[in-house]
Order: structure tokens, then sequence, then C-alpha cells
């Protein structure tokens, strides 16, 4: 004999069931296992409050609601005693089960039918984001028991990524059955067996009974390859007696695969949203140079160079004071003297330029700029090596190495080396008029922080040195408009809304650059649309999602925009794509082509459809396969497979298309 197991294996062949729920406050996700530890699997999860059912745990047995962070949870499987429990605001709740199955010894499949459920041939035919699975099937009557209970489950099986979404189950009681079920469940099937709301009565002839079967699911990716499956499942009470399976659709029938549109993406034109310039404290400096006669302390008014620039010195220090958001921070003042004469005249001279020069700035600055001001001074002799660089920067080159050569001779000992250069027979017409005043001058070096616009090259800059991080909103817009290429638009979009997650330009862009590149990525604008998002961020957004083949979240969006000439396209795109197909059509007939046939197969119009496509040019990939789907449709499958030849020759990747096009799938 086989290990003993529990009863009631409902639940186990019931597998998944997605119940619709009501927006609530939180999600509330958990595990739920028996006490044994065993994941199980179709545990009814009811909201106590409301007392109905909203989840049922997949084949690991987990679970997701969405409910009242105040609310007490019920879960309820046969075999199991029931356990409630108050969510108190968690978002995880696991739970545990205490098994109350009695042992049975072995369950084995053990009914054999002479005839089998048959189903009509069916598609999956898709509206919008929905799936829609229409089906007849009739159980034969041998398959109806007093005793029994049978279940089928229809199921859409995505193939390409091996996952399934259950449809609506049927169910349907024997009379002993019922009866049973409810003296095992305390007389309180309705509430304690998950399958309840899906039994039907009966209206078994003596050759079977035929079902009609309906239901849709919403699917968000359509570009995968989908079948509908159906188990069929007999039990009584502790035993399965019967299981089978049938794929009863395989592919889409989705026409709307070849719906044409072209819907220009758009930039920001609302100059609300452009970012304006913002002043930005940055440190500055500037100089000026002052010379002075031989022996002299005394700045030279009447040498035009000093005339410059002290009126430049006074003009800028004016506007400094004069401008509030400039301040004044420091003055670095140098007093210099030339080597020539003994070295203690020399630096004394120095310290006497430096303070003549520091009388004349401060004289010149308020009381309120000096008290907040940091003024550094130095004086110092210039050497003769400083001498020797002039001379060969005014190509010397000859009187320079003989100068460098007294240097060498007499090292650290400015006196001697003074009383020899003056010896040199090129002193007084070379050295003395064209080197020696340039040596003897004074030094201003001022620094001021000012509140100021940067140019685009201060911002290139600023980017270049400190990094993106450093930038405000505008000169990151002007970092975008000096981009070079794409490549590095997307890099500076994204960097801006690393900074400023807010920032809506910027977003706007990033989406505007996917578009135009057929990339998608619908979060870069969903946290930015709203009723009051300009109207470039919704119809990007919507773009997005029709590219993603969110149809019914692309609808939504594009209800939030006001009405107006320039939307009505991208409006009958997203209402044609929702299935409101009548409603199209009546734009796009007018100008024929490949939408107005699309449009009739997808309503059904195939005569007109084939009419209409017969039009089409024969150089067209497409236009060739749609007149294969029509020919199809009206069995005229010579012309179907002529045209669908025809087709792949043009554009051989439609053979991937056909494999899971339920129109087509036929003719390979």
């Amino acid at each position: 004999m086989k290990n003993c197991i529990h009863i009631f294996f409902v639940a186990v062949f019931l597998f998944l069931f997605s119940f619709t729920v009501q927006a609530q406050t939180i999600r509330v996700n958990g595990t739920v296992k028996g006490n044994n530890g065993e994941r199980l699997v179709g545990v009814t999860v009811t909201d106590i409050a409301s007392g109905k059912v909203i989840g049922i745990t997949d084949e690991d047995g987990k679970y997701s609601v969405l409910i009242s962070p105040k609310s007490t949870l019920k879960f309820t499987s046969m075999g199991y005693t029931d356990n409630e429990i108050k969510v108190n605001g968690r978002q995880v709740v696991d739970v545990i089960l205490k098994s109350t199955a009695i042992k049975i010894k072995e369950v084995a499949v053990t009914a054999k039918f002479k005839n089998k459920i048959i189903f009509e041939p069916t598609d999956i035919e898709v509206v919008g984001n929905y799936f829609h699975l229409r089906t007849r099937f009739k159980v034969p009557d041998e398959m109806f028991g007093t005793n029994t209970r049978l279940i089928i489950q229809p199921t859409i099986y995505n193939i390409s990524k091996k996952e399934s979404k259950l449809l609506t189950p049927v169910v349907n009681d024997g009379r002993e059955y019922r009866l049973t079920q409810d003296r095992m469940l305390e007389f309180n099937m309705k509430e304690n067996d998950p399958l309840a709301p899906y039994e039907r009565r009966s209206e078994m002839t003596r050759k079977g009974e035929v079902i009609a079967y309906h239901d849709s699911a919403y699917v968000s990716n359509m570009r995968d390859d989908f079948r509908s499956d159906v188990k069929l499942t007999i039990e009584n009470y502790n035993k399965i007696l019967f299981v089978d399976s049938f794929q009863i659709a395989r592919g889409l029938v989705n026409p709307m695969r070849f719906f044409e549109y072209n819907v220009v993406c758009r930039d920001m034109t609302d100059k609300k949203y452009w970012p304006k310039p913002e002043l930005q404290l940055r440190n500055d400096k500037g100089e000026v140079h002052l010379t002075f006669a031989v022996g002299k302390s005394r700045i030279d008014d009447k040498n035009p160079n000093n005339a410059k620039e002290i009126a430049k010195l006074n003009n800028r220090l004016s506007e400094i004071e004069k401008d509030p958001n400039a301040k004044l921070l420091s003055f670095h003042i140098s007093g210099m003297s030339s080597p020539d004469g003994r070295l203690a005249q020399n630096e004394k001279l120095a310290q006497e330029r430096m303070k003549e020069a520091l009388s004349r700035i401060t004289s010149r600055l308020s009381p309120v700029t000096l008290e907040f001001l940091d003024i550094h001074s130095d004086a110092k002799v210039d050497t003769w090596h400083t001498a020797v660089q002039m001379m060969r920067d005014d190509g010397l080159t000859e009187e320079a190495e003989k100068v460098q050569a007294i240097i060498d001779k007499y090292p650290n000992k400015a006196d001697m080396q003074w009383r020899a250069v003056i010896k040199l027979p090129f002193y007084r017409k070379v050295i003395v008029p064209n080197i020696l005043p340039r040596m003897r001058k004074v030094e201003y070096n001022f620094s001021y922080s000012i509140y100021r616009y940067l140019t685009d090259e201060e911002i290139k800059s600023l980017y270049e040195a400190k990094g993106y991080k450093e930038l405000s909103r505008h000169e990151f817009w002007r970092m975008f408009a000096m981009a070079k290429d794409d490549k590095e638009r997307e890099t500076l979009y994204k960097q801006a809304l690393e900074v400023y997650p807010k920032y809506t330009l910027a977003a706007n862009s990033l989406a505007a650059l996917y578009l135009r590149q057929n990339r998608t990525d619908v979060s870069i604008l969903e946290p930015f649309v709203s009723k009051n998002a300009p109207e470039e961020v919704l119809i990007n957004q919507t773009l997005m999602l029709l590219n993603d083949f969110q149809y019914s979240k692309a609808d939504s969006i594009v209800s939030l925009i006001s009405e107006g000439d320039d939307i009505e396209e991208i409006r009958a795109v997203t209402r044609a794509l929702n299935g409101n197909y009548q409603e199209a059509l009546n734009r796009y007939a007018k100008d024929g082509g490949i939408n107005e046939v699309v449009l009739l197969l997808a309503l059904k119009r195939n005569e007109e459809a084939w009419e209409k496509a017969k039009l089409l040019p024969a150089d067209s990939a497409k236009a060739e396969y749609l007149k294969a789907v029509a020919a199809n449709r009206l069995d005229r499958i010579m012309d179907a497979m002529n045209h669908l030849e025809n087709a792949f020759e043009l554009d051989s990747s439609l053979k991937e298309i056909a494999k899971a096009d339920g129109d087509i799938m036929d003719l390979l």
C-alpha cells in the first residue's frame, strides 16, 4: 500500500484562482503552511468585515490581497481548521493551519469513461489588454454522478514565459455529493468550500450537457505566445476518480497587432516648466600692476600705465561695493623693488612702496567694507634671476648669460652681484631703461564673492571640475543644449533626475529621446502623470504605454488631456487599441488602407475586410499578410496560402508572428 495521505483534494486541483479585489489601503502578502510545514494550495482568504473572498493561495502557498490595515483575515481550507488573524497594519502575514483531516489508505484515478468531453474549436480573442475565451463544450452524461463533483478549469497559458492565469472554473455537484459535503463542512459549504461560488445547476440530458463558456483575463504583454488549456477533474469526497487535460486554443486572434499610427512625441513647450536662471555664489579675483620711479616710494601718477591700472582698480572696487550681490573678501598686496643698489636699502624701499599702495587702496573703500576685509601684504626685493629671465624673453641671450655668470660666481650675495652687474658694458643701455623699471612695482590681488549668472563655458567647466551634483536646474538645462549627441544628452537627463527627482523638463526630454529611438521605459514619466501635468508629459507617457502594449493605461491617461485638435489622433489611436473598433473605423475608413482592413477584421466583418484587402498594394508584406488573414477567415485557403507566402518572401520576420497568430496558425 502506498503511504497514506490527507483527504479533501478539491483545493489541490483548483490550483490558483485570481479574484478581483477592490482597492483598499495596504497590500498584505504571506505564505500559508500546514502544521507539517507543507505549503498549502487553494487556501481561501476572506475579509471578515465584508464576508467576501478576496484571495486564494497559489501553488507556492502564497497570497496577496488589498485590505484595510485594521481588517481581520480568515484562512479556510478543507481538511484544516480555520484561522482568523488580525492584520494590525502588517504587510506580511504568514499563517499556519492545523490539519483536521482523517487519513485514507490510497488515492488513485479509478474511473474510466467511454466518451470524452468535446470542446468546440475556439480562439483566444484580444480586445485591448483583455484576452477573451469563448467556447462550448459537451460533457457526456456518464461524467455526471450523484455522488461526484465535476470541475472544469480553463487556463490562459503563456508559452513564452511558462506562466498561467486561471479563468473562472465550472463546477457541477451531484445531489449526494452536495449533501455529504454540507455535513462534512458543518452545513456551511458556501463559506468553507472555495469552489462553492462556481457551482452550477446541471441541465443534463440523456446525451450529456452542452455548456457555453466565456471569460476574460487582463494580460499586459501580448508579444508572447499563448494557448488555452482546460483541466477536467472528477472526485468524490476523498478520491480523484478522473483527470484529463485538453488544449482548446493556441495563439491569439488579434488583427490590431497590424494597426498603424504615427503620433510624434513632444518636447516641452510650456515655458512654465523651463528652469529660470539662478544667481550662483562664485569667487572671483582681479589684479593691478603699478610701477615706481628709481628710488621712489610714491606711485608715479604721470605714468600712462599707472593711470590706466588705477582707474581700472577704482572702477572695479566701486562696482563691487555698489553691487548687493557682491562682497569684497580680501586684498593681497605685494611691494617689489629692483635688485640694483644695496639690499637693505631696497628692502626698505619695497616696504615703503607696499604701504603707499595700501594707503591708496584703503582710502577708496568704505569703513563697512574695511571692517570685514581680510588684508595681506608683503614686501620683497626682486632678484637678478628675474632680470636674466626678462632678458631671455626679450631675445637678449648673450647679455642674459653674462648676468647669469655673475649670479653663479656670487651665489646668495646680492650686494656683490649688484656691484658686478653695474660694471657690465650694456648695463646703462639695456638693463637700466628696459629691465629695472619693470621690476619696481606693486601687485594688487583682490578676491571677492558675487552672486551672478554663469556663462555656458563656466557651467561646462563647473560640470567637468566638480561634477553634475553641483549644477542647478537651469545649468543642467544649458548643459542639455550644449550636449554633442544623444548619448551625452541621455546621461545628462539621468544625472539631472538623480539630483532633482521632480525635474519635469528633464524627465520629459529623456522620454522623448527614448521614443525617438524606439525605446520603451514607462517608469520615466510615471511619477509626473496627473490631471495637472503638462500636455507633453501626458502624450509622451501615452506613447510609452502604447509601445509597451499597455492599452488600458494609455487610454486612462489620454482622458486626462484637454480636448483639442492636436490630440485628436492619439485619442483615436488609444480608442482603437482598446476595442472601440467602430468609433475608430468611422475615422479611418475615409483614408482606406491598412487600418481600414484591420478594423474590419477586428469587427469580424470578414467579407468587407477581404474586399478592402484586395485593394492593398502587393508589394507590402503587411498588406499581403492581412489578405491571407481575411481569405482564411472566409475559407479561401488557396488565396490565403498564396498571400501568406508572398508576405513571408517580403518580410521573413512575419513567420514568427504567424506562429502565434490564431488567424494563420492552421496554414503553417
